[in-house]
């Protein structure tokens, strides 16, 4: 063969071997798409669940060292299993929305005024105080900070809204920081399920089905069912209301908040199993990590 062509052929193979070793590079394997990142967020749907979650109610409570509604909590409980957060989403004075349960600052911070009476600025110059009234390092986050944290991780928010906040100010937030596919909207009325719905019909809502009344309602409401998780109440029901429920493909919040947590302690956690064999699919709980290890027990 004429030297040009051998030249011409082992320069193609040159090109082609380069083009294989960087396609095999670990650097251009570790590009990943949004979809690839995000491919462990749990699927909110009866059909394709694999798993029963827990729900860190108030982003987690009663936790020696670490407030509720705390980012540095989400990460604690997010390294020990914990995919799905309820959050308390109040308004400050100047409408910034921020992390907050209850009216007044003074029970999970150094603060002593209503959170609607001080700015933004006011607000991070206090610390969050734990259950124990231990003050923290840690400061009140913002909403959006908070759904910063969560983005790329494999987690869901439920949005709790707090009295007197616009939802259009919830929504924005929330697709100024892409987080629409990791975001449940809780709703506690129909007319309130049908208002958010129409505002963010791509949303997935909490909706209340406490009973067959309650469920038929929801059924009945033109709200897509696909954009619905059940939330059961905090008594326990017949598992044939459960059992309807998931025959529309909707998974079962149940809470275990208050004296169903205390008195499962006592009886180290069965209560949770009974639940899970009733048809409980996600437990919102004060006591998250326990309650994870105890469903997710082999």
């Amino acid at each position: 063969m004429p030297y040009k062509y051998i030249k011409k052929y082992c320069s193609k193979i040159l090109i082609v071997g380069l083009l294989v070793i960087y396609s095999c590079s670990p650097k251009n394997n570790s590009i990943r798409t949004v979809s690839e990142q995000s491919s462990d967020i749990p699927q909110l749907k009866y059909s394709t669940k694999n798993e029963n979650y827990v729900s860190a109610h108030r982003g987690g409570s009663g936790i020696k060292s670490y407030p509720e509604n705390c980012i540095e909590t989400f990460d604690y409980l997010f390294k020990n299993g914990i995919q799905i957060f309820e959050i308390d989403v109040a308004e400050t004075k100047e409408g910034n929305l921020v992390l907050m349960h209850d009216n007044s600052l003074q029970r999970t911070s150094t603060g002593r005024q209503d959170v609607n009476q001080v700015t933004l600025n006011q607000l991070k110059e206090y610390f969050l105080v734990d259950d124990f009234d231990n003050k923290t390092s840690f400061k009140i986050p913002t909403f959006k900070e908070a759904l910063k944290w969560g983005k790329n991780k494999p987690i869901y928010f439920m949005v709790d809204i707090k009295k007197g906040v616009d939802y259009n100010d919830i929504i924005k937030e929330i697709k100024e920081t892409t987080m629409q596919n990791q975001v449940v909207l809780v709703t506690y009325t129909i007319g309130q399920a049908k208002k958010m719905h129409q505002l963010a019909p791509n949303m997935l809502l909490s909706v209340s089905m406490r009973n067959e009344r309650e469920f038929n309602e929801m059924m009945n409401s033109g709200i897509a069912k696909d954009k619905m998780v059940a939330f059961t109440g905090t008594k326990r029901n017949d598992p044939s209301l459960l059992k309807k429920i998931h025959e529309e493909n909707i998974l079962v919040i149940f809470g275990t908040l208050g004296n169903l947590d205390k008195s499962s302690a006592a009886k180290n956690g069965q209560l949770y199993r009974d639940l899970e064999k009733d048809g409980v699919d996600i437990f919102a709980t004060d006591r998250a990590i326990f309650v994870h290890q105890t469903i997710n027990k082999n």
